[in-house]
Formats: structure tokens, C-alpha cells, sequence
């Protein structure tokens, strides 16, 4: 079976309640329609992506700092989600 990474956005209260649920039964509280539909419209991700980071601030404090600093900022800022390594590695 093939796996796919998907970024979907759901309330932080359905998270929460699957998280805490110990079967299928415990889930049943949460709302099944709005979890699907946020499935549905989730972003997939490429095969093969890189290391997903949030640089945003990395980058605007860039244009103050000489280009080894920002570089290694980047570098070893922390990884979200890590590389897509399976796929890239064929």
C-alpha cells in the first residue's frame, strides 16, 4: 500500500478528542462530516519533498545578518516535517 502525506486543518477540539479516544467508539462524539471534508481538501505533498521548515522570520531577519549566519539559521532551523527520503532516494 502506497502512503501519502497530507497538511489538513481541522479544529484543535476534534484533534484533541482523537487523540484522547481509545477506539472507534470513543471518536464518535467528533463531527465526521467536517473531518472527512477536511481530508478532501487537504494539500498533498509532493514525493520527494524536502525538509519542511518555517523560515519566515529566518528569512526576514536575513537582510540584517551576513549570508554564513542566515545560511546556517536556515540550515538547522527545526524540520515540521521531515524529508521525503523514500522516494528521493530511488
Amino acid at each position: 500500500m502506497t502512503n501519502i502525506e497530507l497538511i489538513i486543518k481541522i479544529p484543535k477540539e476534534v484533534y484533541e478528542h482523537i487523540l484522547k479516544a481509545k477506539s472507534v467508539p470513543d471518536m464518535l462524539g467528533i463531527d465526521i462530516v467536517n473531518t472527512i471534508n477536511a481530508v478532501k481538501n487537504g494539500t498533498p505533498l509532493p514525493k520527494g519533498h524536502g525538509a519542511l521548515k518555517d523560515t519566515d522570520k529566518i528569512i526576514s531577519d536575513g537582510i540584517s545578518e551576513g549570508f554564513c549566519n542566515w545560511y546556517d539559521r536556515m540550515k538547522y532551523a527545526d524540520t515540521i516535517i521531515e524529508a521525503d527520503k523514500a522516494e528521493s532516494e530511488k
